[in-house]
């Protein structure tokens, strides 16, 4: 942990670096075991464990202080961000029902390493983009106006820009649909921000995100659908996937304007600001 004021810029790169060894182990890392789910499920498990380090450097002790503080508060506050995965969960049901689609032989198996390697996402994902974030930005930007608006505009948008998928420019309509992903995105890194100021509790951030992730995917593990998910929102130019992202970006809105005011109507930025 950098005690001098005029060093810690460097938490920056650090914090820079963190997210080029996530990407760099998540696109090219070497499979672990002959299994592929419980492969995903121990390179998620040790970018968690990589994680933590990057923000051990970042924040020394403070590290773990806060790491149980309000779970169960955090969650609640944060449970209508999965009210949009929730009804692309529902959806699933829906095909289940109707297409009556073949049972995966390893269902059982599929859905612990799927739920697992979910958590360990959104775990190594939190502590990457919320904490490790948060910690290396706010003291820096302290000495400027709005700095927690800063800490939250730059990471989020981080987080979301390495969530969009390669995308055609040349195309009007995927353009578009990257724009909506990358604010989509960003408004959820934007809201998961807000309960680490006022909780600093990462477990509870990576339960929501792992859940957030999990939803839309969760009868995939069970069932051999004959296509693909598009639940994910890609950029892939169609006019059905823009709908979704403009419905997706009016209900974030919604959900933004509730979260801000759950977890920071009442926060002291001056004292929090200066307890960092």
């Amino acid at each position: 942990m950098i005690k001098n004021e005029k060093l810690k810029w460097i938490n920056i790169l650090i914090w820079i670096a963190s997210i080029f060894v996530m990407i760099g182990i998540m696109m090219y890392g070497p499979r672990v075991a002959d299994d592929e789910n419980s492969s995903m499920v121990i390179e998620s498990a040790a970018l968690t464990i990589i994680m933590f380090i990057f923000l051990y450097i970042i924040s020394g002790k403070k590290t773990f202080t806060f790491l149980n503080n309000k779970t169960i508060y955090t969650i609640k506050g944060l449970a209508p961000m999965l009210i949009f995965p929730g009804i692309f969960f529902v959806f699933g049901v829906f095909e289940v029902l109707f297409e009556n689609p073949e049972l995966i032989s390893n269902w059982k198996s599929n859905v612990l390493f799927g739920a697992l390697n979910m958590f360990f996402v959104g775990m190594y994902e939190e502590t990457c983009f919320r904490a490790c974030a948060c910690d290396a930005l706010l003291p820096v930007l302290k000495k400027i106006k709005h700095p927690f608006f800063f800490t939250a505009l730059i990471s989020s948008f981080v987080f979301g820009y390495v969530h969009v998928t390669e995308t055609d420019f040349s195309s009007f309509i995927q353009t578009l649909q990257f724009v909506l992903k990358l604010v989509t995105t960003a408004l959820n890194g934007a809201m998961l921000m807000f309960a680490y100021w006022k909780t600093r509790n990462i477990f509870a951030l990576g339960i929501i995100h792992g859940l957030n992730d999990l939803l839309p995917y969760f009868f995939f593990f069970i069932f051999n659908f004959p296509y693909a998910s598009d639940s994910a929102s890609y950029t892939d130019g169609s006019v059905g996937t823009t709908v979704v992202y403009f419905i997706q970006l009016i209900f974030e809105i919604l959900v933004f304007r509730y979260v801000y005011k759950k977890f920071l109507k009442d926060l002291d930025f001056k004292k929090t600001l200066e307890e960092w």
